[in-house]
């Protein structure tokens, strides 16, 4: 007998009429009748301005929930906000623990900080991605959960696999990279796949349609991201698949015609994106073509979003998509192809600056006058866009491991408005599995150990989706939005699962930070690392691409140059006796280490736990000591890093008795690493084909144990070949062993906006060893940091902007760098939690 939960529900205004309400309040039925929990109370649908204990939130996607005797009151602004209340009722339903189905915080009123709250499902491996693609229940399931968990957009993302068309070798797996004729036939082209067959290229059809109809029931915007336009379709060897019938004089009509009859096939698509820089298939400058697909877009007969991925994006390029009166968008990198800290860096990469002459005439852009968009927003934020800006995060920094930090998704949540952005795109976990023809059977889950896979390869990320999306809905959210899953899979085991993933998860995303070997996913992949050697310059090949000669692990140039200093160029201020205000490798290995320390107390409360051995507890916590291990690896190879470039610079071998005991601990401490993942993770975890981008922790030791041989052969090299420490040299040495944490302080007095062309004072209220410096830029990265000492005045300090720095087209950013009592500090410096933006911004009027 089916069971009935016997839900009183009361909608008089018939607010849950439509389908994607309508589902809504299905999922509180399919809560109830599941868990087999009997309603007590009423469901009341308000609307309007009712009388409410809590101030309603009037704008779009916000929500309220208050009791009022037996009725529960449910509010939304719009659809969407009626949408999350009703979702946030299912979901207390579906993790309660007492008699209670709607137990948690009430009354409670929520609203979005971040308006674009997007996730990117990449398809990359026919081997490891066509059956979740044609899995219906696992998208009825994997939308619900998005929607759920308050993302408002989900963005299936096809021919992102390859990052360059001509003449690449390793193009195997073609599989919808360039997918029209996968998905159908357009008539008055003769252009097909050789080997698909008509049924199959019509089953994608229909699941592509059937994913639409999902999002749309759910509320959730469908993006389809087109990444490849074209590639060597003759020159590809080793694909394997043939794209016949393609001709020059009818390529971009039929791309035209392709576009306007998908989204004819598919309306519930909302918007497409577009990679509109080279490694689409397309040469920059070639206008034309895009003047075409924009054309296709508008020819479908609907707003369509035209977002247009940020590298290479010039002005001609947005405003051939403005002209078709589509809405439109640009889609920048937040940190180069890695996941970083919350906050926008400050300074790109010296190298990602314009060069005098681009790298090819088809690279003119990305290459050329348009490099500084590369890697982040580029100069795209002026004052007066009319598009939105959202930035994408890609899967360069963490693929497998879980994370799951509230404060830093919150961080994300706020900083992803930056400046009038509009939120961000996340490439999913696991995204590039299997790429470029190297999906493994079977091994589409990464785990060896039995009992640890889950049903869905999303599935054992479930809390990272959670955390993630509800971070970016409301950064101050509920604590119980992520604690009743933990509550419900980890039992007494969840406080230390919440910290510990908590700590864990900030350990990668600040080394990607700090450690740049390459700016590309395809070469660094610091959570399974390919070692960069500390004194021989000889090993790096995989990071041959991003840095020249010499490659060290301490010659890596951060991602944030203007805060954080690599360990080469901090040794080069020591010896010159150059004060140096930025963050340096102490500081970031300091972090690292006390990170490390509260994911070990973390897994050391778990193992007492009644839990420990389930199979929810030991996915998050083998990650977290994974994590720590991780974190104590870098840490040491920050500090070995400053005695191997003392050591470089000054030739003293006594040097080398320093490198080695951190050197010795960093391996150390990867093996621990390699021993807690070897039984539990495959041996060879694909995310492509050269060695950098496969393998596993454990077959990464013998890179770690031979640079001990060659350190080793270092420190006993003849006495006839050592020299003594200089002067110069000494003193660096003083100065590392005396160095003090650089600080957070306050004290800043700074205007929120000011107006165009006129002067922009700052003040500085507090004491300090010598004049504070002003360091200020506007929000333009094709543009330097400038600085300014800052005067005495009164009990303070005072630094102007002039008005010809202020007569721009953008909003201006800026920071205090200053030292008291021998101590250097920053102003706002990082929080803690290293969630926050660490500079304030003035917005223009």
């Amino acid at each position: 007998m089916p069971f009935d939960p016997q839900l009183r529900f009361s909608d008089p205004a018939g607010q849950t009429d439509a389908a994607a309400t309508r589902w809504a309040r299905q999922e509180i039925e399919r809560a109830l009748s599941s868990r087999r929990m009997k309603s007590d109370v009423e469901i009341e649908i308000v609307r309007g301005t009712p009388d409410a204990p809590v101030a309603l939130p009037q704008v779009p996607e916000g929500y309220a929930l208050w009791r009022s005797s037996d009725t529960i009151k449910v509010w939304g602004h719009d659809e969407r906000g009626l949408i999350y209340a009703l979702t946030e009722l299912a979901d207390r339903v579906t993790h309660a623990l007492g008699d209670d189905p709607f137990a948690g915080p009430i009354p409670i009123a929520e609203k979005p900080t971040a308006r674009i709250r997007s996730m990117a499902r990449l398809f990359c491996s026919e081997e490891e991605d066509l059956d979740w693609f044609h899995d219906r229940k696992q998208w009825r399931d994997y939308l619900s959960m998005l929607a759920t968990n308050r993302f408002n957009r989900f963005a299936l993302t096809l021919g992102m696999g390859y990052n360059y068309p001509y003449h690449n070798p390793w193009i195997r797996d073609v599989y919808f990279y360039f997918p029209y004729p996968f998905l159908m036939d357009v008539a008055g082209y003769d252009v097909s796949v050789r080997e698909l067959e008509p049924a199959e290229r019509d089953r994608n059809l229909e699941t592509l349609k059937y994913i639409g109809r999902e999002a749309a029931r759910r509320g959730l915007d469908f993006q389809l991201a087109l990444w490849t336009q074209s590639y060597d379709f003759d020159d590809v060897p080793n694909a394997n698949y043939t794209i016949d019938g393609i001709g020059t004089d009818t390529f971009a009509p039929y791309c035209r015609d392709a576009l306007t009859r998908l989204l004819k096939e598919v309306p519930e698509i909302t918007g497409l994106t577009f990679r509109v820089h080279v490694e689409g298939g397309i040469a920059e400058g070639d206008y034309a073509f895009w003047k075409q697909a924009f054309a296709g877009v508008a020819a479908a007969g609907r707003p369509v979003e035209i977002d247009m991925h940020g590298k290479g994006l010039d002005a001609v390029t947005i405003e051939l998509a403005r002209a078709t009166g589509m809405p439109i968008a640009a889609s920048p990198k937040y940190l180069a192809e890695h996941m970083g800290l919350a906050y926008h860096q400050c300074a790109i990469r010296e190298n990602e600056h314009p060069p005098e002459t681009p790298r090819s005439e088809r690279e003119q852009l990305s290459e050329g006058s348009r490099k500084f968009l590369r890697y982040s927003y580029g100069d795209l934020l002026t004052k007066d866009k009319d598009y939105a800006v959202f930035y994408r995060i890609w899967a360069g920094t963490q693929r497998v491991l879980l994370w799951g930090d509230p404060a830093l998704a919150g961080g994300y949540g706020r900083l992803s408005m930056f400046a009038g952005s509009d939120g961000v795109e996340w490439c999913e976990p696991l995204s590039f599995k299997g790429r470029m023809g190297l999906g493994v059977p079977g091994q589409r889950f990464n785990y060896k150990k039995q009992g640890l896979a889950t049903r869905r390869d999303w599935e054992k990320y479930l809390y990272q989706y959670r955390v993630w999306g509800r971070g970016l809905y409301n950064p101050d959210g509920p604590r119980d939005g992520w604690m009743r899953h933990l509550n419900a899979s980890c039992g007494d085991a969840a406080d230390a699962c919440e910290a510990g993933l908590a700590h864990a998860s900030r350990v990668l995303p600040l080394v990607t930070l700090t450690h740049g070997p390459s700016a590309s996913n395809n070469h660094y992949w610091p959570e399974i690392y390919t070692n960069l050697g500390l004194v021989s310059d000889k090993s790096g090949v995989a990071y041959m691409k991003d840095i020249g000669a010499p490659r060290r692990f301490g010659c890596a140039p951060t991602f944030d140059s203007q805060l954080f200093v690599n360990a080469a160029d901090y040794v080069a201020a020591l010896l010159e006796q150059h004060e140096e205000y930025r963050y340096t490798p102490h500081d970031v290995a300091d972090w690292l280490d006390g990170l490390a320390a509260q994911c070990e107390a973390s897994v050391s409360r778990a193992r007492s736990s009644l839990f420990w051995t389930t199979p929810s507890v030991q996915r998050i916590m083998i990650d977290v000591e994974i994590c720590g291990g991780i974190a104590r690896f870098f840490a040491e190879r920050f500090r070995a890093a400053v005695w191997a470039e003392l050591f470089v610079a000054t030739k003293a071998t006594a040097l080398i008795d320093r490198v080695m005991v951190h050197a010795e601990r960093s391996t150390l401490a990867w093996d621990r690493v390699a021993d807690v993942s070897q039984a539990v993770y495959h041996d060879d975890l694909t995310y492509g084909p050269q060695s950098w981008l496969r393998g596993s922790w454990h077959t990464r030791r013998p890179q770690m144990r031979a640079e001990l041989d060659d350190l080793r052969a270092f420190r006993s090299l003849d006495q006839t070949e050592s020299r003594a420490l200089t002067p110069a040299g000494e003193r660096a040495v003083a100065a590392i062993v005396a160095r003090r944490p650089v600080e957070q302080a306050d004290g800043v007095t700074a205007p929120e906006r000011f107006i165009r062309g006129e002067p922009v004072t700052i003040r500085y209220d507090g004491t300090a060893d010598a004049r504070p410096v002003l360091r200020f830029r506007t929000v333009d990265q094709s543009k330097r940091w400038r600085s300014l000492p800052m005067s005495s005045e009164g009990n303070g300090f005072e630094a102007t902007i002039p008005g010809e720095e202020t007569d721009t087209d953008h909003h201006l950013q800026f920071f205090v760098s200053l030292t008291r009592d021998g101590v250097p500090s920053l102003v706002p410096g990082l929080d803690p939690n290293l969630s926050n933006q660490p500079y304030f911004l003035a917005m223009q009027e």
